[in-house]
């Protein structure tokens, strides 16, 4: 009889350990934040000239946004917490994945992008060219983003965002 309780108990704790491990890392900002997505509106143009998506859809809690991939789109992810590296896959509806090239993974500052959510975040550069032979995005084709941060302290924060498009 005492072994189902001690089970239930170590259960307990085992769950409360991982709670207070989610809270701390909550509580020190250690959490993506998913700030949008940017394209061109017709053709290539300048980062500071990007047009930000304002129409998606949600698949779970998986934000996906409405975009055209000419040539590229950015999307934008912060943290209340600066951390030191991000890193970012790609995956197509049909489960292949491709990593985004480091020099597709640009600083606050440094990309471009003008829009006040995107100032102050990182932007990944999803660009189809750069990502080999992944199946193109479409409105029956989402590409889901996994972003995942790391911090000076060695902890890390994944967040999924999608991008479809079904407008260019």
């Amino acid at each position: 009889m005492r072994l189902p309780g001690l089970v239930l108990a170590t259960s307990v704790l085992a769950v409360s350990l991982l709670g207070c491990a989610s809270l701390r890392q909550s509580m020190r900002g250690q959490e993506l934040s998913y700030r949008g997505a940017w394209y061109c509106a017709s053709g290539a143009c300048k980062a500071s000239e990007m047009t930000k998506s304002t129409s998606g859809s949600r698949d779970g809690t998986i934000n996906i946004n409405t975009v055209k991939f000419d040539p590229k789109s950015g999307m934008a992810f912060t943290a209340a917490a600066p951390f030191e590296q991000l890193t970012a896959t790609v995956t197509d509806c049909k489960g292949k994945q491709a990593s985004v090239p480091a020099s597709d993974i640009v600083r606050p500052g440094k990309h471009g992008v003008t829009d006040q959510d995107a100032r102050e975040s990182w932007i990944v550069w999803v660009d189809p060219a750069a990502l080999g032979k992944l199946a193109p995005s479409s409105s029956s084709c989402v590409w889901k983003v996994e972003a995942t941060a790391t911090w000076e302290d060695g902890v890390t924060f994944s967040l999924t965002a999608g991008l479809n498009a079904k407008g260019g």
